[in-house]
């Protein structure tokens, strides 16, 4: 069993043996090149801003003030009521929080977060930094961080929701070549970054996949009807998600020591829309703060929620520190249903110097992965079964560390 601990919650999350884990034993004990990584770098939009946006904009940066923040005490610039997934992630890698480079008198040491609300993988919005400007800002500072520690170290990612969703708002009856052709371009764009990352030593690539983007709070009440997502968000992030883990494969195929996890964000997310009691939530369909029929805009301290963690979204676009705090364990340690070939941890631990292609291993899961034909489809079982799983064990017990 694997034992993890978030220090905050001080639960235990028992993760059970599967026939992956096993082989991924073995092959550790064939290499001598085994390191547990002490840097994470993180690249993404406003589920991942641990408070850049406050240091580019000339207005009033909705995070940087209450009711965000409300949990911990005080505003940080994230988008949640407190802590976010990379916070949790560098918690059980046992680090400590990674600051945002635009902070620059930060300390720096295990990383750096580039991630800004508004970020896009294409264009140029004003007030954030795209994909490419975060990786050139990578590039600038990567001499902080030595090779080896580059190397070795996590790239964590989550982008292109923005993207999607304005294209939805701009194009609402694209054609199905054209919904293709726009995939591609961000698809593309994502691959020219990950490769120049790449070039300058990155190795071990973590993603979460985009969430069904048409079930988000101030996506169901901008189109009026709150009972049911949005199909064109949900399908683009649908078909996106499709073609970024073809890309993850492909990669592994070409360069030599990529090495990927890949979460399924977009399932969890849409687990708990439609079971939030399940997951512990008493909704998955409003947000905590805002104004309008689901909560979906102007979040405000006069329109907050008195228990956040009751809720999956804390605003009309942004998960609680609840969510954020699932998310991190499914991420972390949850099994091959949920996240794959590697969950965060094994990859931790993955060998730089492995000589055994998994790649035929990674495209068979790949052709195997159930189709959801409607994206009004609640969920495959097999993925939710798993996912119940962990949030059972999850509420079980409490730790404060996690052991190998």
């Amino acid at each position: 069993m694997w034992f993890m601990a978030n220090q905050t919650r001080r639960r235990r999350f028992t993760i059970m043996a599967n026939p992956k884990s096993h082989l991924f034993s073995l092959l550790l004990l064939h290499f001598s090149t085994v390191s547990l990584a002490q840097t994470l770098f993180v690249f993404g939009d406003g589920l991942y801003d641990a408070g850049n946006k406050q240091f580019v904009s000339s207005n009033r940066v909705d995070a940087s003030f209450p009711p965000y923040g409300i949990t911990l005490g005080e505003a940080t610039g994230r988008w949640s009521d407190g802590r976010i997934v990379p916070d949790y992630l560098a918690s059980f890698m046992g680090i400590s929080q990674i600051p945002p480079i635009l902070h620059g008198t930060a300390d720096f040491s295990h990383g750096a977060n580039f991630a800004i609300a508004d970020a896009t993988a294409l264009g140029s919005p004003p007030e954030t930094m795209t994909l490419s400007q975060q990786v050139i800002k990578f590039s600038e500072n990567k001499n902080k961080w030595t090779p080896q520690a580059r190397s070795e170290a996590i790239y964590l990612f989550y982008i292109a929701s923005d993207d999607y969703l304005n294209y939805a708002k701009n194009n609402p009856n694209p054609s199905d070549d054209q919904k293709q052709a726009f995939v591609g371009r961000v698809i593309a764009a994502i691959e020219a970054e990950l490769k120049v990352i790449y070039g300058s030593g990155a190795r071990k690539f973590a993603f979460q996949n985009l969430a069904p983007l048409g079930c988000l709070p101030a996506v169901k009440q901008a189109n009026g009807n709150v009972q049911e997502c949005v199909r064109l968000p949900s399908e683009m992030a649908e078909l996106h998600n499709k073609k970024l883990l073809q890309l993850l494969v492909e990669l592994s195929r070409q360069l030599s020591g990529f090495q990927y996890s890949f979460y399924d964000f977009f399932s969890s997310i849409q687990n708990r829309v439609i079971k939030s009691k399940t997951y512990t939530f008493e909704t998955g369909m409003a947000a905590c703060c805002g104004t309008g029929s689901v909560n979906g805009t102007s979040c405000s301290t006069s329109n907050v929620c008195a228990k956040p963690e009751d809720y999956l979204f804390f605003d009309g676009k942004h998960l609680t520190q609840e969510g954020n705090l699932q998310v991190g364990h499914l991420i972390w340690g949850s099994d091959p249903e949920v996240v794959g070939p590697n969950n965060l941890r094994e990859l931790l631990f993955l060998p730089l110097d492995i000589t055994v292609t998994l790649a035929d291993i990674q495209e068979a899961m790949v052709a195997t992965m159930p189709r959801q034909i409607k994206i009004e489809s609640l969920y495959d079982i097999k993925k939710m079964e798993a996912e119940m799983e962990n949030q059972w064990l999850y509420e079980v017990d409490k730790a404060t560390s996690f052991l190998i």
